[in-house]
């Protein structure tokens, strides 16, 4: 059943403090009785009822239900209870059940961050010129057409350190986040970090949550965009060309499931970054198979997501990395004639 917006909306003055209406597209905004908002309760509304959606979540803390589950977590009332009281209210059937997302999918995200792959959210900040630019950005960089799309790509509004940043999420084999990278939007000046890392916790693998196993190969980008355009695609987020170590002990936990498959490391033109030729030549010291840029596409495209662009693709073509892949002193002297 659908709780009818009559009914919540009596519920949420009752139950939310300081209640705001906003007329345009039915929503509430009210103080959350469940983190009751800080410093700022009784000052700022945070907890939001969107009634053509009907959905609750908080912005301070991150809670999110319908309003069956606001109300009983509340009030401490039975779903029969609750239909009780609205027994004089018309309630909308289901045909089938709906699941309302999570608003803060884990608490590993930075603060207030908003989901740019929910529309329900967009929609709310659709005024909001850095949800726009964000928005922009992932069309402009296919992202939202890549073959290995994110399950979700979100924008920190307020976090001190990730404020107006891309939020790239890395998922676990469990679908959970425990890490992400952030990228700044704003940054004409080129004065601000192009990237940024989670404080405090050990790097994954970007996209280990899509890997078909019964593809026998594991490509491995350095970066977690160019890894959205190539099937079977892990990130690692940053190589030092200096370390002797390539992956996190948690990486490597993670990779070991799939230690009977071929790696093959897939990086940025060697053409035209001199970074990434040195991590080439490291990594082909180590044993590894790496792909090789021709100088044809090379000295064009300076990474794959460039390479999509360019060529208007949102999939890099497998037979065109298998083809230009190499290892031993065969990679070496492919690498030095560049």
């Amino acid at each position: 059943m659908i709780l009818p917006e009559e009914y919540v909306s009596q519920k949420f003055y009752q139950l939310a403090g300081y209640v705001k209406h906003k007329r345009y597209n039915n929503v509430y905004e009210g103080g959350c009785p469940i983190c009751r908002e800080g410093k700022s309760w009784g000052r700022k509304r945070r907890l939001y009822y969107i009634a053509k959606q009907n959905y609750i979540f908080c912005h301070n803390c991150g809670w999110t239900g319908d309003p069956f589950k606001f109300i009983q977590q509340i009030e401490g009332i039975s779903f029969k209870d609750i239909l009780g009281e609205a027994k004089d209210y018309d309630l909308i059937p289901f045909e089938e059940e709906k699941v309302i997302k999570t608003y803060r999918e884990t608490a590993t995200l930075p603060a207030d961050s908003i989901n740019l792959f929910d529309s329900n959210q967009t929609e709310y900040y659709k005024d909001d010129k850095t949800v726009q630019i964000a928005l922009d950005y992932i069309k402009e960089r296919k992202l939202d057409v890549a073959v290995n799309k994110p399950k979700s790509m979100w924008l920190s509004l307020k976090d001190y350190t990730h404020k107006n940043r891309l939020v790239i999420p890395f998922y676990d084999l469990d679908n959970k986040i425990t890490f992400y990278q952030t990228r700044t939007l704003l940054n004409q000046d080129n004065k601000l970090p192009k990237y940024l890392s989670k404080i405090g916790s050990e790097k994954s693998l970007f996209s280990i949550n899509t890997i078909d196993p019964s593809i026998d190969k594991i490509f491995i980008a350095e970066g977690p965009i160019d890894a959205c355009f190539i099937k079977n695609c892990v990130a690692v987020a940053g190589i030092q060309e200096t370390s002797e170590t390539t992956f996190t002990p948690k990486q490597d936990e993670q990779l070991d499931r799939y230690k009977f498959h071929d790696k093959i490391w897939v990086l940025d033109s060697q053409h035209q970054d001199r970074a990434a030729k040195l991590k080439t030549r490291k990594l082909i010291e180590q044993g590894q198979t790496v792909f090789i840029w021709p100088s044809k596409y090379g000295t064009i495209f300076k990474d794959f997501n460039d390479m999509c662009l360019g060529l208007n693709i949102s999939e890099i073509p497998y037979k065109f990395i298998l083809d230009n892949t190499y290892t031993g002193p065969k990679a070496m002297l492919k690498l030095g004639s560049i």
